[in-house]
C-alpha cells in the first residue's frame, strides 16, 4: 500500500511538473510559441514521454493533460490570428529568377523600339555627328579619291600626240597602249581584284594600287629614256591598267558594303558618285597634266603624275583606315572540302546563273551602244557640221551626261516605286528616239548633241544600275566575284565599240550607220532586261538556307 502511494505521489508530481513545463517553455519563447505547429507539440511530448518512460502515469491524468494542450493551442492559433507578429520573417532560400537571354534581348528591343517611336526629329538632330556617321564619311571620301586618282588612266589621250612626236611611232601602236590597258583593267575587276578583296583590308589594298599606279607612270616615262615604246606597254598599259582595275573594283565594293559608305547617301547614290568620280580623274587632273607637258614635255609629265599617284598612298590609307575598313570585304571562295551544298543553295545557284546572263547581256549590248557614240563624240559633231570649238566641247557633253546618268540612276535604284530592274528598263527605251534623230538630221548639230548626250547617259546609267541589282541578289560578301564575271562584258564593248564605229564611217562616210547600230543595241539591252525575272534577294536567300540547314540538323539528330 506504502509502495502504491508513493508512485501515484511521484506520478502526479511527474505530471505537474510537466505542465509547468510546458506552461513555462511557452511564456519563454513568446512570439515564437505562436508559430509552433503541431508537430512541435507531438515532439515535445515525445520528449516528455522520453524523460518519464519508467513512469506509469495514470490514463486520466493524461486525458487531463492532453486536454489541456489542445485548448491551449487553440487559443494560441486564435491570439496570432488577431495580433500581429512582431518577428520579422524568415528570408527565402529559394534561388533568383532568371530571366533568358533572349528574352531580355526582346524586352531590350521593345524598350528601343518604343523609345523611337516616341522621339521627336529633334532628338536625331540633337545626336549630331554620330561615330558611325563619321566612319562613312571616311569610308566614302576615300573610295572618291581613289576612283578620281585613278580616273587619270583615261587621260591618255593627252599624252598621244607629244609621245608621237618623241618616238617618231605610228598612231596605231601607241593606241595599243591602252587596249593593253583595258585589257588589264577588265582583268582585274574579273579576277585580281576579287582574290585580294577577300585576303586583305581595303586601306592596304587602296595603297597598293596607288603605289603600283605610281610606279607604273615612272616605267613610262622611261620609254623617252630608251625611246622605245616597250616602257608604255609594261609601265602604262600593265601595271597602271591593272592597278586602276582593282581600285575601282575595290570603290564599287566599298559603296555597297555592309559596314561601308552604302548607310550615309544609300546603295545607289553612292555608287553612283562613286564611279562618277572615274570620269573625275580626266577632268580634274587635264589642266594639270597639259600645264607638266608645256612646263618640261611628256616625261615630266608621266614622271610628274607618277609621284603624285605614289605620295596619294599614305592619304588613302589613312581615310579607309578611319573609315572602319579594317577587315576583308569580301569571302573567299567556296573550296570543295566545305562539304556539299544544301538544297536551298542547290536552287539559288540555278535560278542566279541566267539573271547573271542576262545582266551581262544588257551591260554589253548598252556598254556598246554608248561607247559608239562616246569613242567619236568630236568627230560626230564635226560630221554634223559643227565648228572646231563645238566639236572639241563634245568631250565635256560626255563627262557631263555621263556623270548625270550615274548619279541620276543611282538615285532611282533607292526608289521603292522604281528600283535597279526598271531603270535598265526605262533608260535605253527613252534613249533610242533622240538616237533616230541624230541619224535622220544629218546636218543638225543640235540632234547630233541630243544623240551623244542620250549615249552618255546610258553609258553611265548601267555603271549605277547593274552593281546594285547584282549586289541585291549576290549579296556584299560574293558581289565581287559575280560582278567581275558581269563586269568582262564591259570590257569586251571597251574594245570592240569603238573600232565598230570606225569601220562603219570608214564604208560610209558619216556615222548615221553607227547611230543607228546604237539604236538597235540601246533596244536589245533594255529588251534584255525585261526578261530579268525578279528572283528573291540575298536577305531572302540566306534566310531560306539557313531554315534548311536547321531542317537538316534537326532531321539527323532525331534519325
Amino acid at each position: 500500500a506504502l509502495l502504491a502511494a508513493s508512485v501515484a505521489s511521484r506520478a502526479m508530481t511527474g505530471s505537474a511538473s510537466v505542465a509547468m513545463c510546458i506552461a513555462t517553455a511557452h511564456r519563454a519563447r513568446g512570439g515564437r510559441a505562436r508559430l509552433q505547429s503541431a508537430t512541435g507539440a507531438r515532439a515535445m511530448r515525445r520528449a516528455t514521454t522520453h524523460r518519464y518512460r519508467s513512469i506509469s502515469i495514470p490514463p486520466a491524468v493524461v486525458a487531463t493533460s492532453r486536454a489541456s494542450s489542445a485548448e491551449r493551442r487553440r487559443g494560441l492559433a486564435a491570439s496570432c490570428s488577431t495580433k500581429p507578429s512582431s518577428t520579422k520573417p524568415k528570408p527565402s532560400t529559394k534561388p533568383p529568377h532568371r530571366i533568358p537571354v533572349g528574352e531580355r534581348r526582346r524586352r531590350g528591343a521593345r524598350v528601343a523600339a518604343a523609345a523611337a517611336a516616341t522621339a521627336s526629329p529633334s532628338d536625331d538632330i540633337s545626336k549630331g555627328f554620330t561615330d558611325e556617321t563619321s566612319r562613312a564619311s571616311f569610308a566614302f571620301i576615300g573610295a572618291v579619291l581613289l576612283n578620281v586618282l585613278l580616273g587619270t588612266l583615261y587621260c591618255w589621250s593627252c599624252y598621244l600626240v607629244p609621245l608621237e612626236q618623241a618616238l617618231g611611232v605610228g598612231r596605231g601602236v601607241l593606241s595599243g597602249v591602252f587596249s593593253l590597258a583595258t585589257i588589264a583593267f577588265t582583268a582585274s575587276v574579273f579576277k585580281l581584284g576579287p582574290a585580294l578583296y577577300s585576303r586583305l583590308n581595303p586601306a592596304v589594298i587602296a595603297s597598293g594600287s596607288a603605289l603600283i599606279a605610281g610606279a607604273g607612270m615612272l616605267v613610262a616615262s622611261k620609254a623617252l629614256s630608251y625611246v622605245s615604246v616597250v616602257p608604255l606597254f609594261v609601265g602604262y598599259g600593265a601595271m597602271f591598267g591593272a592597278a586602276a582595275g582593282v581600285g575601282y573594283g575595290l570603290s564599287v565594293q566599298i559603296s555597297g558594303a555592309e559596314n561601308g559608305a552604302r548607310s550615309l547617301l544609300g546603295e545607289g547614290l553612292t555608287t553612283g558618285l562613286v564611279t562618277s568620280a572615274r570620269a573625275g580623274g580626266a577632268f580634274v587632273f587635264a589642266p594639270i597634266i597639259r600645264a607638266l607637258l608645256d612646263a618640261g614635255g611628256v616625261q615630266l609629265a608621266l614622271s610628274g603624275m607618277g609621284a603624285a599617284l605614289i605620295a596619294s598612298s599614305a592619304p588613302l590609307w589613312l581615310l579607309l583606315s578611319l573609315g572602319g575598313l579594317d577587315a576583308p570585304l569580301a569571302d573567299r571562295k567556296r573550296d570543295k572540302n566545305d562539304g556539299e551544298k544544301t538544297p536551298e543553295e542547290l536552287e539559288r545557284d540555278a535560278q542566279l546563273k541566267p539573271a547573271m546572263f542576262t545582266l551581262w547581256s544588257s551591260l554589253g549590248l548598252g556598254s556598246f551602244a554608248g561607247l559608239m557614240v562616246v569613242a567619236h563624240a568630236s568627230a560626230l559633231l564635226q560630221c554634223h557640221g559643227a565648228a572646231i570649238g563645238v566639236a572639241t566641247a563634245g568631250v565635256s557633253i560626255v563627262s557631263l551626261f555621263t556623270t548625270f546618268g550615274r548619279v541620276l540612276g543611282g538615285w532611282a535604284c533607292d526608289r521603292a516605286w522604281c528600283g535597279a530592274t526598271k531603270v535598265l528598263r526605262v533608260v535605253p527605251f527613252v534613249a533610242v528616239p533622240l538616237m533616230a534623230w541624230g541619224a535622220g538630221a544629218e546636218s543638225s548639230v543640235v540632234a547630233a548633241q541630243a544623240a551623244l548626250a542620250a549615249a552618255s547617259v546610258v553609258y553611265g546609267v548601267f555603271a549605277s544600275a547593274v552593281p546594285v541589282e547584282l549586289r541585291r541578289r549576290t549579296g556584299p560578301r560574293d558581289f565581287a566575284r559575280q560582278y567581275g564575271k558581269v563586269y568582262t562584258a564591259w570590257g569586251v564593248a571597251g574594245l570592240a565599240a569603238p573600232w565598230t564605229a570606225g569601220l562603219l564611217y570608214d564604208a560610209n562616210g558619216d556615222y548615221t550607220a553607227a547611230l543607228v547600230v546604237a539604236m538597235a543595241l540601246c533596244f536589245g539591252s533594255a529588251v534584255a532586261a525585261f526578261l530579268l525575272k525578279p528572283g528573291r534577294s540575298h536577305e531572302e536567300w540566306a534566310a531560306a538556307i539557313e531554315a534548311g540547314k536547321r531542317a537538316i540538323g534537326s532531321g539527323s539528330r532525331s534519325g
